[in-house]
């Protein structure tokens, strides 16, 4: 008689915690389509264009310079992924040296520092199209997605 109720208590213990995790991961994907398709903006540089107020003209510049942007640091980000991709491998070689590992960082960290640039001289061309009404907010907007840790990049901009 008591293993049969501990039976029961496990079984209804089982299907308490499987209803839970299938709620919990509907909720989660509701919630997160309804933000997608909220009145949030789905991408930063739409958030940035919305926060500063930005007028056609401006817009149709901003576009544009995202648009250069993009296609210049596309070759740097996907030279940083390779050079990731060979550094995390030597993972599987237990041989592997620590002036192969050193190297590898090094090119890395070089990417980086291209990386850092390029957004610094886009954030600064971007700066240059706001009016004096703007700037105020255009520095405040950069300090706080800069500030923000890469494990809140994938957050939306108005989440803080």
């Amino acid at each position: 008689m008591k293993q049969l109720t501990q039976n029961r208590f496990l079984v209804l213990l089982v299907a308490v915690l499987l209803v839970a995790n299938l709620g919990l991961m509907l909720y989660f994907f509701a919630f997160r389509h309804r933000m997608q398709s909220g009145n949030h903006p789905a991408r930063v540089s739409d958030f940035v264009q919305k926060e500063l107020g930005f007028n056609a003209d401006q817009s149709a510049k901003f576009q544009q310079l995202r648009d250069q942007h993009k296609e210049q640091i596309k070759p740097i980000l996907d030279e940083m992924k390779k050079l990731k991709d060979s550094l995390y491998d030597l993972l599987r070689d237990p041989a592997a040296s620590d002036s192969t590992v050193i190297a590898l960082t090094n090119r890395i960290g070089e990417k980086q520092k291209e990386w850092e640039l390029m957004i610094f001289k886009h954030l600064q061309k971007v700066r240059a199209i706001c009016d004096s009404s703007q700037l105020p907010k255009f520095d405040s907007l950069v300090h706080q997605m800069v500030n923000r840790g890469p494990w809140m990049r994938k957050k939306r901009p108005t989440q803080n």
